[in-house]
């Protein structure tokens, strides 16, 4: 197994923990580098652990009596907030609003896509659905990747209404289609590519920071 972080520099100290028909533990070297040597085939699940990266697990078949190479890809673990001894300031009024509320929307989804569907030179069209404080709906129509990222302060759920495509989640390929909905936690890598001839429409709701539009 060759494990990186998300600039694909090599990571050391890695603990690897393999489960199945035979456990097994490892620990990364310099090069994050792990090696299990003769394993039984079957399904196995490993997990991650580094005290910097968020911890990982990922589900594995493993074939008997052939070398597999796995590469995995850790995302840095937020910074643990600094203790300080300067007192709280006090909690400001219930009533004070930090973002507007934002307004009620209703969209016919099919119809607004057949009003504004992508043009045949474009790779990427986004429509923003909606606004509150917050979240944020936006209708993405793709055909060109997205390449992949992570989003350290916001979740997004990710609804697909036409067409075909692959969402890179973490370290596993999820296949996307009409009516799929995946759920994307805050700091996991992920990335989007369409499949087929028709463009792969989907919602997209980002959840945590205030809207802006």
């Amino acid at each position: 197994m060759n494990i990186t972080d998300v600039g694909g520099l090599p990571i050391q100290g890695v603990e690897a923990r393999l489960t199945g028909p035979g456990d097994r533990e490892g620990t990364s070297l310099a090069g994050g580098i792990v090696r299990f040597l003769n394993l039984r085939g079957g399904d196995y699940r490993i997990r991650f652990a580094h005290p910097k990266f968020v911890l990982l697990e990922r589900d594995v078949t493993m074939r008997p009596g052939a070398s597999q190479a796995i590469d995995v890809v850790l995302s840095a673990a937020p910074d643990a907030p600094e203790l300080s001894t300067t007192p709280a300031p006090a909690p400001a009024p219930t009533s004070a609003v930090t973002a507007p509320a934002g307004e009620p929307r209703t969209v016919a989804v099919v119809d607004f896509v057949e009003r504004n569907f992508i043009s045949g030179r474009n790779g990427l069209k986004e429509d923003p659905l909606g606004c509150t404080a917050s979240a944020k709906t936006t209708l993405v129509q793709l055909r060109d990747p997205l390449p992949e990222r992570a989003l350290p302060d916001a979740d997004e759920v990710i609804y697909v209404v036409a067409g075909e495509g692959t969402l890179r989640l973490g370290n596993r390929d999820v296949a996307l289609s009409a009516t799929t909905l995946s759920v994307v936690p805050r700091g996991t890598v992920r990335g989007i590519t369409r499949k087929g001839r028709n463009p792969l429409i989907y919602i997209s709701v980002l959840s945590g920071p205030p809207c802006t539009h």
